[in-house]
């Protein structure tokens, strides 16, 4: 049976053992407690003894460190959301040896801003969902009597992408690129490619057009596209695009384009009526249907091998220009057809999938 001894009576055994010197025999017997018991109550702490709340170790990132460290992080946002602790530890001018990667982490956390990853096209809704797969099914049934339509009834794929010129490539090319800073409430506000600002450095525009077994056919820079360049454009670039392609099945003049409003503006189809083409129009936001893409994912990651490669820590805009449109001159034709020949791959890949987005 486990009885309950008063504090009364522990108090009493340990005072007797402290000054009385008895043994915890006589300690029992004295008090009613088995030798055991006697020995367990002399010979803990008591309860009442107060003790001190051992504290951490003292922070390490003071009031002042903390907003340097946000008021930089802010400043390389707004260049590029692609950047690792060291290069804010260094652009802040703070002893990177006094911080921890995760303590600096911990802090933008706590702040909201995670290493998140990166997004580069908007989420396929409903709607986007059955028009990709009305037109994976129409294309299957036109592929039945046409196999090759892709190579041999398209002229020419085409469609506007931005460089980004950074004053020193090799930094830019070692940066990681598949994760930026951002909220979770951001989302495509803050891409991979920078927010819709442009901010990070000038850029390059241009507008690419390639064809199935002539490759690159044109490279032509631009600053801004809206529905008046675009129109032009048509009437000065088209006529020479369909010629670089070559005649085509049924003598159709053919192409593929995204639906950029400047591109598919009223004026800008106005232009193609009087040229005679028409456009093969794909799904919005569907950039796995159209071939161009790759070619612009080859020509980014052939750059950024190039400034690894080369070592290049500096180069002006126009050195930029030229080496942008040297690598698309390189580009490999035997990989660009095999990417057009892909297509009918791509569609029944979109149909198992049910309208969702495919790996291209």
């Amino acid at each position: 049976m486990v009885r309950n001894i008063s504090s009364e009576k522990r108090a009493l055994v340990q005072l007797t053992k402290e000054f009385v010197h008895l043994s915890y025999r006589e300690l029992g017997r004295k008090y009613g407690v088995s030798k055991s018991t006697a020995y367990n109550i002399c010979n803990r702490k008591m309860k009442t003894k107060s003790r001190e709340r051992k504290r951490g170790r003292p922070k390490v990132v003071t009031e002042r460190t903390e907003r340097i460290i946000l008021r930089t992080f802010l400043q390389l946002r707004r260049k590029s959301p692609s950047f690792s602790i060291k290069d804010l530890m260094s652009e802040s001018g703070l002893e990177i040896a006094n911080y921890s990667r995760r303590t600096v982490s911990r802090l933008l956390n706590k702040r909201g801003y995670k290493l998140r990853q990166a997004r580069k096209k908007g989420l396929l809704n409903e709607n986007d969902l059955a028009i990709r797969k009305r037109y994976a099914q129409a294309m299957k049934k036109t592929l039945r009597d046409e196999p090759n339509f892709f190579t041999n009834h398209i002229a020419f794929y085409l469609d506007g992408v931005s460089f980004i010129h950074k004053c020193d490539p090799l930094k830019a090319a070692m940066q990681p690129k598949a994760r930026v800073w951002r909220t979770k409430g951001e989302g495509l506000t803050l891409t991979a490619k920078g927010s819709k600002s442009l901010p990070g450095g000038k850029r390059l525009h241009l507008v690419v057009a390639i064809a199935h077994g002539k490759g690159v056919i044109l490279k032509e820079p631009y600053d801004k596209m809206d529905g008046t360049f675009f129109y032009n454009f048509i009437k000065n670039h088209f006529n020479l695009c369909f010629g670089k392609a070559g005649p085509k099945a049924d003598r159709k003049r053919l192409f593929v384009m995204d639906n950029d409003p400047s591109q598919t503006s009223k004026k800008a189809m106005s232009a193609l009526k009087e040229i005679e083409c028409e456009l093969h129009q794909i799904p919005a936001r569907s950039p796995d249907v159209n071939p161009i893409e790759n070619v612009f994912h080859i020509v980014k990651t052939s750059l950024e091998k190039e400034a690894i490669d080369l070592q290049i820590r500096k180069e002006s805009f126009d050195e930029f220009k030229n080496r942008v449109l040297r690598c698309f001159d390189n580009v490999d034709m035997s990989i660009l057809d095999r990417t057009i020949e892909s297509m009918p791959k791509r569609i029944e890949a979109i149909l198992a999938s049910k309208g969702k987005r495919i790996k291209y």
